[in-house]
């Protein structure tokens, strides 16, 4: 493509971007998606036009991963080749498969083969957990990839144009037990998705109705006696941290601000965890409805949702849902004939896990390089723009509309769960299992009780609970009663998170799995702080030399330092979260990992 066109294809997105929140991200993203690039010239045009810096604009540009900073300048087209390097796709054979690929191709992650046909690259996790291993070839998402089904993919000359079994078929799978029954994924894959009359007729916008007769005459006790029923409801936020929704939605109620923000946290990366695709891919009404209804109730009249990158079948069916309520009069500035004003935009990310840490996803959208914040003050008192923030994940919204839609559905949330985990949660089971999916179930069920519904394979060994930085357990009686709630995974010294639960079988390598999680904390540190951006480095570098049985004792010893040091002085959970996997590999697999 010649300059002049270039700088017209360049100048035609920076206008497109003009007045939205999120504009680098907007910018970066079409260029990249036209050109194929980042031109050296679109930095200047883009700094020029949002007054930021050429610094500033070139940082964000090199802080994500998915910008390419130069043309492809390869002689001949080659099949690119990203492989899912996630613990589930791990669990269900991602290392035979990855050794296939590196051997019959003659390559390694981010290079070229020796003919020049194909480039080896990975991400850490499609989300498509439950039909791991996952590749994708040239653009295009496979699930279920054997060494065999490989071969017969990058043997065909168009990928687009490969028959069974290797053409993607997303799997997804909610499983629901008498007498529970789901509360969120109830119709999930039997309603049009964008069909706002089959939301409706299914029991949908009735929270949002019920909210907008409540408060329209303007008093603010209105508002205050939903944000106290959800507050009663016990409902804790479900992207991992588990803080109770309503006190969140109350401090930015009662903070006084011209102007308050929404944020849909779906920057869902956590290895095993797949929920909220599968929610926004089936039901995103449900969970535009949750932020509808936080915005009304907080004063914010401004929402975005955050969508991970790798999302790019959810990203279409966002912008179709949100047109249809716009033109429905569920967004914009008259909601449904109240007064009332709400509009969401939706913000794509570019290839970064730290970004679902809450500040550093807004960091992001103005404009910044991806990194922490430090805290306090909290988002809901100084978030987007410094401004009071409601931010919470895709199931915290769905749940939050759920719950508010009438009496009965508050008790009926309040009667599941435990005492300080309260309702149900679609937990996501992958790896090691015959019948891998979503199964949303109450907050308490045992893990013995979930793996015999996802049919554990007789030789599973060990979990890990929470994502990448959960703990690993053995299935040892002990671990096999735990009830799967906060606190109870939290006095095991684990996590539950986000609900993702990857299960290992008899011949899983630890030594593999340790060193491709040092790898991840490595390349997924956002490198503000120092115990994060210096400790994940040294860790890896000093289980290597433990694993060639180099002053084995004495290297451990400073392992444990340093896994202290991350886990009381890293600026966000990240960092702090490090020790967890590490310490549980070394507690409960030590053996393994050192006599390999």
């Amino acid at each position: 493509m010649e300059d002049k066109n270039i700088n017209l294809t360049i100048s035609s997105i920076i206008k497109e971007a003009d007045g939205r929140q999120g504009a680098l991200f907007y910018i970066l993203n079409g260029i990249n998606e036209k050109l194929g690039y980042i031109p050296d010239d679109a930095i200047l045009l883009i700094s020029e036009s949002l007054n930021i810096s050429k610094a500033e604009a070139y940082g964000f540009l090199s802080f994500f991963k998915n910008y390419n900073k130069e043309s492809d300048t390869a002689a001949d087209p080659y099949r690119k080749i990203v492989v899912c390097r996630s613990e589930s796709c791990e669990a269900a054979g991602s290392k035979r498969l990855l050794e296939h690929i590196k051997t019959s191709l003659n390559i390694d992650f981010g290079k070229f083969s020796p003919d020049g046909k194909y480039f080896l690259d990975y991400v850490y996790c499609f989300g498509h957990c439950a039909a791991s291993p996952a590749v994708e070839v040239d653009g295009i998402l496979y699930e279920k990839v054997t060494s065999e089904t490989f071969d017969e993919i990058i043997k065909a000359p168009e990928s687009n144009k490969l028959g069974s079994p290797a053409e993607v078929k997303s799997v997804f799978l909610v499983k629901n037990f008498d007498p529970v029954k789901s509360l969120i994924f109830d119709l999930t894959g039997s309603l049009n998705p964008l069909s706002v009359s089959d939301y409706v007729n299914s029991g949908g916008f009735a929270a949002l109705k019920k909210v907008i007769e409540g408060v329209k005459s303007g008093d603010e006790s209105g508002k205050q006696f939903f944000i106290d029923e959800l507050k009663r409801s016990k409902l804790r936020g479900r992207g991992g941290a588990g803080f109770p929704a309503g006190i969140k939605w109350e401090t930015v109620f009662k903070e006084k601000s011209d102007i308050k923000y929404i944020i849909c946290n779906a920057d869902e990366g956590d290895s095993g965890a797949y929920a909220d695709r599968i929610i926004l891919e089936n039901r995103p009404l449900s969970v535009i409805e949750g932020m509808i209804i936080a915005g009304l109730l907080t004063g914010a009249e401004y929402g975005c949702i955050y969508l991970r990158a790798e999302y790019k079948a959810v990203k279409s069916i966002i912008e179709g849902a949100l047109e249809v309520l716009k033109d429905g009069g569920y967004l914009g500035g008259d909601i449904l004939g109240s007064g009332f004003k709400f509009d969401i935009d939706l913000i794509i990310g570019a290839g970064s896990y730290l970004c679902g840490e809450e500040t550093a996803l807004m960091e992001s959208v103005e404009n910044k390089r991806g990194t922490v914040r430090q805290r306090p003050p909290v988002p809901a008192v100084k978030g987007l723009y410094g401004k009071p923030t409601v931010i919470n994940n895709v199931l915290t919204f769905a749940y939050a509309a759920y719950i508010l839609k009438d009496e009965s559905n508050l008790e009926n949330f309040l009667s599941l769960g435990t005492e300080n985990s309260k309702g149900t949660l679609p937990f996501q089971v992958s790896g090691a299992v015959k019948n891998p999916g979503i199964f949303e179930l109450p907050f308490g069920v045992t893990l013995k009780e979930l793996l015999s519904f996802a049919e554990a394979q007789s030789n599973a060994k060990a979990v890990q609970i929470g994502g990448p930085l959960g703990a690993y357990f053995p299935l040892s009686e002990e671990f096999l009663s735990l009830n799967l709630s906060y606190e109870s995974v939290l006095e095991k010294g684990g996590l539950l998170g986000h609900g993702g639960i990857v299960v290992f079988g008899e011949e899983t390598d630890f030594k593999y799995r340790l060193l491709n999680a040092l790898d991840f904390f490595i390349d997924e540190s956002c490198g503000k702080c120092a115990p994060c951006r210096i400790g994940t480095v040294r860790l890896k570098e000093l289980f290597e030399r433990v694993l060639k049985k180099q002053n084995v004792e004495e290297n451990l010893k400073i392992i444990d330092e340093i896994l202290k040091s991350m886990k009381y002085l890293s600026l966000c959970a990240f960092g702090a979260g490090v020790h967890m996997p590490v310490r549980s590999l070394l507690t409960y697999f030590k053996s393994e990992i050192l006599e390999k």
